[in-house]
């Protein structure tokens, strides 16, 4: 069950890490802006995730369940971080 859990935190983290990667005309206009839009977004879909798995599907160890998701957030939020600056580093230098 955990192992589904994180795969579809996985997959909703690699989202956002495809858009800023292949579109970075985003991140350009309003990098905080926009930064912080999808980190939250990102945040209240995981949060969500959290929920249906916890309470819906009668988990008696949550907390695996809460550590484990944010770990896994965590990560790829530092990828996509890591994927912005290599964007915003490479217009700073074609400009």
């Amino acid at each position: 069950m955990i192992y589904i859990f994180n795969f579809s935190i996985a997959i909703i983290s690699i989202i956002s890490i495809f858009i800023t990667y292949f579109y970075p005309q985003l991140i350009f206009n309003n990098h905080f802006k926009n930064h912080t839009v999808i980190f939250l977004l990102k945040l209240f879909f995981i949060s969500m995730f959290i929920y249906f798995f916890i309470f819906n599907l009668s988990i008696s160890n949550y907390k695996i369940f809460i550590i484990s998701g944010y770990i896994n957030f965590t990560i790829f939020h530092l990828i996509e971080g890591f994927v912005n600056q290599k964007n915003l580093f490479n217009n700073e230098n074609n400009n």
